[in-house]
């Protein structure tokens, strides 16, 4: 299995990271990409992936750590994403939920200059759009989707926007959530191509059942694999191999 978003840097896992990554490996977990929400948690996405040969790095600044004070930090992201252990550019996007996000106008200037070091790249994008999905899209639509397209991280919109988003490129992440009773998301990956969805267990967050509401980790990703197949009929054999697939093609793996 490929994880194909964690967030292992996080404080949640001071205290037993290596367990952590014992545990994914154990579970069957070959990959983890290792995302960044600001200059800092890049670095320490290299770090990480410089100590583990199965985890890789994706740099850059999240929607909900943007402001207009920190825009030279996007420097250094873009110096980061040069670096051979970063696989992507993000965790990036675009968050309407929180009131006391940046403003819009602010949100999608750093995620134009996102999809503009993806382009210089060539590495793909990580893409966050909570409450925020259609402008996501449209956004990528107005300055072109990057040639290496990328991943909607945690997929919260429809069967149109899947389709429209595939269309472009892009991947449909798909982790925890899609467990929860009322999730659509199964019935959404049932009208795909399962080279179109990538796994994911956005840790520490989003933990499957029956671990809803507790900490997250990697090894979990193989209760996504096996309840996801359940509601698709298929093997979770069958749906590791062709997620994976996906996965390893995004991000070169």
């Amino acid at each position: 299995m490929i994880d194909s978003h964690a967030h292992l840097g996080r404080p949640e896992f001071d205290s037993d990271r290596e367990e952590v990554l014992a545990r994914a490996a154990a579970a069957g977990v070959k990959w983890v990409v290792e995302a960044g929400t600001d200059a800092a948690s890049s670095r320490q996405a290299i770090q990480l992936s410089r100590r583990h040969a199965n985890v890789r790095a994706a740099v850059g600044m999240h929607p909900c750590d943007v402001r207009e004070d920190r825009e030279a930090e996007m420097e250094e992201i873009a110096a980061l994403a040069r670096e051979s252990e970063v696989v992507a550019i993000g965790e990036t996007g675009l968050d309407f939920h929180w009131p006391d996000n940046a403003p819009a106008a602010v949100q999608e200037r750093f995620l134009r200059r996102h999809i503009a070091i993806s382009r210089e790249t060539g590495k793909p994008l990580v893409l966050h759009h909570r409450n925020a999905a259609e402008r996501v899209a449209q956004v990528l639509e107005e300055e072109g989707p990057p040639p290496a397209g990328g991943s909607f991280h945690c997929f919260a919109g429809d069967l149109a926007l899947a389709r429209r988003v595939v269309a472009m490129g892009f991947k449909i992440g798909v982790g925890g959530s899609s467990t929860f009773k009322k999730s659509v998301l199964p019935g959404i990956v049932r009208e795909l191509r399962l080279e179109d969805v990538v796994l994911e267990t956005d840790a520490p967050y989003l933990a499957p059942m029956p671990h809803r509401g507790k900490r997250n980790e990697p090894a979990y990703l193989a209760l996504v694999r096996d309840q996801l197949a359940g509601a698709l009929g298929v093997t979770p054999a069958a749906l590791e191999e062709r997620t994976d697939a996906a996965s390893r093609a995004l991000f070169r793996l």
